[in-house]
């Protein structure tokens, strides 16, 4: 029995327009998924040792109390839990962050991906610079990825509880902070290298402190 290739084609060509449709609106997340997992594997199928950061001990070495400035004149009261952030977040006080074509945030556990609207703004120079600097190397952009973003109290407790670094007074409480992991850029060393650069010189310029950590994250606050 022949087959009418028409009857075929027809409901592929619908049924395709109907994945495409509904992909569309994640077409961001989709997009900087398949970079980091791509990256994620090229890098461990080369064989590479310990994830570096180059010149990161040296460029970013503010501590704490150096982030605790720039929440002497702004930034949101600490939050008990994350009912009174998300308040906040309603009220127009912070924003909400989302994956898109420059930077990944990454699905939170222990933060919210929300910030004060100054932060954002940091956040659009930070990938504007960083994709200028591409752009002059001759690079192919690749996103950077946000690990964590404002916390309330009873987020930082659960994460004291994993994470031997986290802190009482931790400046997430705030609303100007995030971390950034200079890891997930695995075996894109070149534009890597760009990121820190654009970072170290907005730091430069007063636009923020940032503070080197080990496990794999650059700690920022916006000044």
């Amino acid at each position: 029995m022949s087959v009418n290739k028409k009857n075929i084609i027809l409901p592929m060509a619908v049924f395709v327009m109907l994945l495409f449709l509904l992909a569309l609106p994640f077409r961001h997340q989709l997009k900087t998924r398949f970079l980091f997992y791509y990256g994620a594997i090229k890098y461990r199928l080369g064989g590479h040792g310990p994830i570096a950061c180059e010149n990161c001990d040296v460029l970013f070495v503010d501590g704490i109390k150096a982030h605790e400035i720039a929440y002497q004149k702004e930034g949101i009261k600490t939050q008990e839990n994350d009912k009174g952030l998300l308040k906040l977040k309603q009220k127009g006080v912070l924003k909400e962050i989302e994956t898109n074509d420059d930077y990944i945030v990454r699905r939170l556990s222990h933060s919210q991906p929300i910030l004060l609207p100054k932060a954002i703004r940091f956040l659009n120079s930070l990938s504007d610079l960083y994709q200028q600097k591409c752009l002059e190397n001759q690079l192919s952009y690749f996103p950077f990825e946000i690990t964590s973003g404002t916390r309330s109290i009873a987020s930082v407790k659960r994460l004291s509880e994993d994470n031997e670094n986290a802190i009482p007074n931790s400046p997430h409480l705030h609303g100007k902070t995030f971390d950034v992991s200079y890891g997930s850029f695995f075996g894109n060393k070149p534009q890597r290298k760009q990121f820190i650069a654009a970072l170290s010189e907005l730091r430069k310029q007063n636009k923020c402190f940032v503070k080197y950590e080990r496990n794999g994250c650059l700690h920022i606050t916006v000044r």
